[in-house]
């Protein structure tokens, strides 16, 4: 007999339930976060009529010629052609026509979108409708000074010029930023590979961080986004099955922190003081576009005490829809800051103890090992994983699943 627990799996390429199967002699809980229901577009248009701490979008833009939007990648989970009809029928309405308007991937050292990402990102409408750019961390560029962390700052030109800059983004829970969305659009977002670097070698090295708060690197990014200028920030929770639960417009600082506040009630998820687990499975959904993601997966982890016994297992689970990914920065052989994580003390800390092991169908030994230490247990079958750590841990462990890459511990 087995017991079986369903979670979403393949953000973008499909988003289905995996229906993973455990042997009926193990306790296994089924950790969800509390979420939210899906807002109408009435409720977003609401919201971004009544900016928090800024005009309006109409009187922003009326009397300028042209204007820029800034919107994440499809490494994100928002689904984005319904506000950004809202937007551009505003920008529309205050005299500022399409051909006027371009849209701006905020891919800070990702890959590049293509025409079919596109659709899925934005919606057909949007591709027929304005001009589409992927921003260039090596090109298009203007030097604009440095914060006052002294983080040079290198941004795109076509931002730079426009006359009306507005930004999309999900603020979901960020390893480095505290939250996605608000000024991080900017910077990484759409800064050179200098000052992505600067940004990023910080972190990796632990200092100024931390999952779900305000962050000093966060305070870093706000700061260069103040010296650039961002006139409207559109901000957005996410639901688990990635749809709208809310939507926080307005001022970059201001509207963040109210998306802040509704992201920690929506991603809460309830645990009991004495949880002490065998193993956790932590889902890379809506994140499990690529392995390079995957990292995020401690964004749970990290943000609790006692949650895996010192001698306990440590799964990520991860369709990988994209494979290994792509990050120019960290993640591609001679890039910048790229290091195997299990070269890293934090992650040796870790693990030391610990077994850690990755479930993907889509992406084999290399890849792993690519991002990952020899001793990381991988399985391309999800019963082989099973049959493996019930070697170690025997026939009735105590586990739990973790659905969601966006979930925190309830506070």
């Amino acid at each position: 007999m087995v017991q079986i627990f369903k979670i979403p799996w393949a953000a973008w390429y499909g988003d289905q339930n995996l229906a993973l199967e455990f042997p009926d002699t193990w306790d296994v809980k089924l950790f969800k976060m509390k979420d939210a229901p899906e807002i109408s577009k009435e409720e977003i248009e609401t919201a971004i009529n009544n900016p928090i701490g800024t005009p309006t979008i109409l009187k922003i833009a009326r009397g300028k010629q042209n204007a820029v939007i800034v919107i994440e990648d499809i490494s994100r989970p928002s689904y984005l052609e319904e506000i950004l009809n809202i937007v551009l029928d505003q920008l529309n309405d205050a005299g500022i026509d399409d051909e006027k308007i371009t849209i701006i991937y905020a891919l800070g050292s990702h890959r590049p979108l293509n025409r079919q990402d596109s659709i899925k990102k934005v919606g057909l409408s949007i591709v027929e409708r304005v001009n589409i750019e992927n921003h260039h961390p090596y090109e298009n560029l203007i030097f604009v000074g440095k914060s006052n962390f002294g983080t040079p700052i290198y941004l795109n030109k076509t931002y730079h010029s426009a006359d009306v800059k507005i930004a999309i983004g999900t603020v979901i829970p960020h390893p480095l930023a505290g939250f996605g969305g608000g000024a991080k659009i900017i910077l990484p977002g759409i800064c050179g590979i200098q000052t992505l670097e600067e940004n990023h070698k910080a972190g990796v090295r632990g200092i100024g961080i931390g999952v779900g708060i305000v962050s000093e690197l966060r305070k870093d990014i706000e700061d260069v986004c103040k010296k650039v200028g961002l006139d409207f920030s559109i901000n957005i929770v996410s639901t688990m099955k990635r749809g709208i639960a809310g939507v926080f417009a307005g001022d970059f600082i201001k509207a963040h922190r109210k998306a802040m506040e509704s992201g920690k009630l929506v991603y809460s998820t309830d645990l009991s003081s004495d949880i002490n687990l065998d193993i956790g499975f932590f889902n890379l959904y809506p994140e499990d576009t690529e392995l390079s993601q995957a990292i995020k997966g401690f964004n749970f982890i990290f943000s609790t005490k006692g949650l895996i016994k010192r001698k306990g297992a440590v799964v990520f689970l991860t369709a990988a829809s994209e494979g290994r990914g792509f990050h120019s920065l960290q993640a591609e052989t001679g890039a910048k800051l790229y290091k195997n994580w299990g070269d890293f003390l934090w992650f040796k800390g870790f693990i030391k103890n610990k077994n850690f092991g990755i479930y993907s169908p889509n992406i084999n030994k290399a890849d792993v090992l690519h991002f990952y230490p020899p001793k990381t247990i991988f399985r391309k079958n999800f019963n082989e994983m099973i049959t493996t750590l019930e070697d170690v841990y025997g026939k009735t462990p105590k586990v739990g699943i973790f659905p969601c890459s966006i979930q925190l511990p309830k506070k």
